[in-house]
């Protein structure tokens, strides 16, 4: 089912926590929305599900505009972050009552039911209590109460978040397999660019009530549309330099880049990826290595991050997991010239 939000905007008192939102989901495409705390993501959230309302602006599912839709009537099926399990119930009447509610015929209930829980892998756990289960498993029974509606489309407010760091890779894994099995139009609220990057189609990533970039994850990441994009995502962070206009192109961290089209610019910002930054003993010299000083050096088990300084500037690298430098020991390092992004400085928006 396609999803719009045309011109969406919220407001809280004096606080503007969306402004005229535009956004075209896919009918079966998980959207991610992505951002910050307090970036307007789960207030979108919340109006699709018909649990606030919009100030201005429409929004439609299907054909049908739902601004004066009851939330019960507009077909989609909410994950909440604290799972919202009634304790008092089994595993098999929690993942029920929604078809309860809506007087299901009893033998219908059964036999959707008992194949919610199959696909979730809980039918041994019906007869518990929620307080009888580990949170893996607790999420995992507000899937399939979600899952049994078989409504237009799922929305999940930051379901993962509660859960340790190995659960959440096995239950994040685990979701991408079924909202692809399904192809159910799934809204995906998290701040987590782990998640949204695994788990969308595309990312809308959001910022002070408004959309930076909606793209898939992988053009968010290698064509940040404005620096603030650049920085959200991206683990250790993008380096981030300023750079100076010098003949032939810019100079930033002691690196020439190239780029006569803005030469003379002043206020220009170099973003590099850790992983084009290369690092090679001070013995090792080589076309385009530049010196660097080592501040810290991080080994990963996979990979050694390296954060050196030079020409003034911080540089973060990806070295590989045998390499070591103490602090303070001179090594040389190489950019990837190709793969350097350039950014406004004062309006922080992506000049190529």
């Amino acid at each position: 089912m396609r999803v719009r939000f045309e011109r969406v905007s919220k407001q809280f008192g004096a606080h503007r926590a969306l402004r005229e939102i535009d956004l075209d989901i896919e009918p079966g495409e998980c959207l991610v929305l992505l951002g910050p705390s307090g970036c307007g993501k789960t207030t979108l959230l919340r109006l699709l599900a018909g649990l606030e309302e919009i100030d201005s602006g429409r929004i439609v599912i299907g054909e049908r505009d739902v601004a004066d839709v009851r939330a019960a009537d507009r077909d989609v099926a909410m994950v909440f972050q604290n799972y919202a399990l009634y304790p008092h119930l089994s595993v098999f009447e929690n993942v029920a009552f929604p078809l309860r509610a809506r007087r299901v015929a009893p033998p219908e209930i059964d036999s959707r039911v008992r194949a919610a829980l199959n696909r979730m892998e809980l039918s041994a756990l019906e007869g518990r209590k929620p307080s009888q289960l580990s949170g893996g498993q607790q999420q995992r029974v507000a899937l399939a109460r979600a899952l049994v509606r078989n409504p237009a489309v799922y929305l999940m407010d930051e379901p993962l978040s509660n859960l340790d760091a190995q659960l959440r890779l096995h239950t994040r894994t685990e979701l991408r397999r079924l909202q692809q099995e399904l192809r159910t139009t799934t809204v995906y609220v998290t701040h987590d660019q782990g998640e949204a990057m695994t788990l969308g189609d595309r990312i809308a990533l959001l910022r002070d009530g408004a959309i930076e970039q909606v793209g898939p994850p992988l053009e968010l990441y290698q064509r940040p549309a404005t620096r603030f994009v650049a920085t959200f995502l991206g683990s250790p962070p993008i380096n981030l330099w300023k750079a100076i206009p010098v003949e032939g192109g810019f100079a930033a961290a002691g690196v020439t880049f190239p780029w006569s089209e803005h030469q003379g610019d002043s206020g220009v910002q170099v973003g590099v990826r850790p992983e084009d930054v290369s690092v090679f003993d001070h013995d090792q010299p080589g076309s385009g290595r530049v010196p660097g000083t080592v501040s810290l050096s991080e080994p990963m088990g996979n990979e050694t991050i390296v954060t050196l300084s030079s020409g003034g500037e911080r540089v973060v690298a990806r070295a590989h997991p045998g390499f070591s430098a103490r602090p303070g020991a001179s090594v040389l390092f190489a950019v990837s010239k190709d793969k350097a992004h350039f950014f406004n400085a004062e309006t922080g928006r992506r000049m190529v």
